[in-house]
């Protein structure tokens, strides 16, 4: 039972790893957590609601961390004293619950850490194949601890080098399963290729329920220190290119604008792409600021007619206070 899995705030669990338990949340929203070290190197927060009700459908939303970030960063809590910046960029936690107050109120989030807080580091230093087979047997692993309910519908989704992680999991498996619900990209698909077309087209054909969302932005010239970050060849926006070029072969993928977004999609896909004018780093204020992670879970659920993919963020209320 998925009550008697998870623990309350600050109780103590075998595998728990007590480095990352003081940087749980505080409870504010009496959502309860437990920490578990998952696979060598692996450690995976499991945030709940207060309340779960198990013969109803269940969200497990799989966010794997960007490069460098922290589970308590990821999560988020208002800047104060002792609170660094990276508390402020993404704000997971607060936004996962303006996604209760929406609707998806049973969603469970699961944060998944390496204690390289780099997921493609972490694949490359086991080697890709077995690294991919030790991601899905992960997944596998925490379905079971949440009671691999036919109600555990599953998300997955990342930011950044989170990305990696994800496509672990596609490249480790023949196909995609049926619990697969959505996957959701946040500036994470930099390594899309052809191989990965065959399997999500197979996904999305299965299920009319399957949804996919990639969210990026045109960061070929962007700058830091003088210097452009991606190569010319790299990033998010050549690879969601990439992406709806592939999945435009099998697939009618119609062009048009979500706000300032370019949009490609159609029932089942949607692949939003800021033009970035300014040409500015937005890597993070894609999810943070502008709601990417918000709108990406939030597409096509009921009731989801205003987008809140706009540079206003939408789960201020939420956002735990400083300790």
């Amino acid at each position: 039972m998925l009550a008697s899995a998870l623990l309350w705030c600050g109780c103590a669990a075998r595998h728990v790893d007590t480095a990352l338990t003081p940087l749980a949340p505080s409870g504010t929203f009496g959502e309860r957590i437990r920490v578990v070290a998952l696979d060598s190197g692996v450690t995976a927060t499991i945030v709940a609601p207060a309340r779960l009700d198990t013969h109803k459908r269940i969200d497990m939303i799989l966010y794997a961390l960007p490069n460098g970030n922290s589970t308590a960063e990821t999560i988020g809590r208002r800047l104060g004293d002792g609170v660094g910046w990276r508390f402020d960029i993404q704000h997971i936690g607060a936004q996962t619950r303006a996604l209760r107050a929406r609707g998806v109120d049973q969603a469970v989030v699961i944060y998944l850490e390496t204690d390289t807080k780099s997921w493609p580091t972490w694949r490359a230093q086991r080697g890709y194949d077995r690294a991919n087979t030790r991601i899905v047997a992960m997944v596998d692993t925490l379905r079971r601890m949440l009671g691999n309910s036919p109600r555990l519908v599953t998300t997955m989704t990342g930011h950044s080098g989170g990305g990696s992680f994800m496509f672990g999991f596609i490249e480790g498996q023949a196909q995609l399963p049926a619990w697969l619900e959505r996957i959701a990209f946040l500036d994470a698909n930099y390594n899309f290729d052809a191989r990965h077309v065959d399997k999500l087209t197979a996904w999305l054909g299965r299920d009319t329920t399957n949804t996919l969302v990639a969210i990026a932005y045109d960061d070929r010239d962007i700058m830091l220190d003088g210097k452009k970050v991606v190569s010319d060849s790299g990033g998010t926006w050549r690879a969601s290119h990439r992406m709806i070029q592939q999945l435009g072969l099998s697939r009618d993928l119609r062009n048009d604008s979500l706000g300032v977004f370019r949009r490609y999609h159609d029932a089942q896909i949607e692949i939003v792409l800021h033009p970035n004018p300014q040409n500015r780093i937005l890597h993070t204020e894609l999810v943070g600021e502008m709601n990417g992670y918000m709108h990406a879970l939030l597409l096509r659920r009921p009731g989801y007619t205003q987008s809140v993919l706009t540079p206003t963020r939408a789960y201020v209320q939420w956002i735990e206070p400083p300790r």
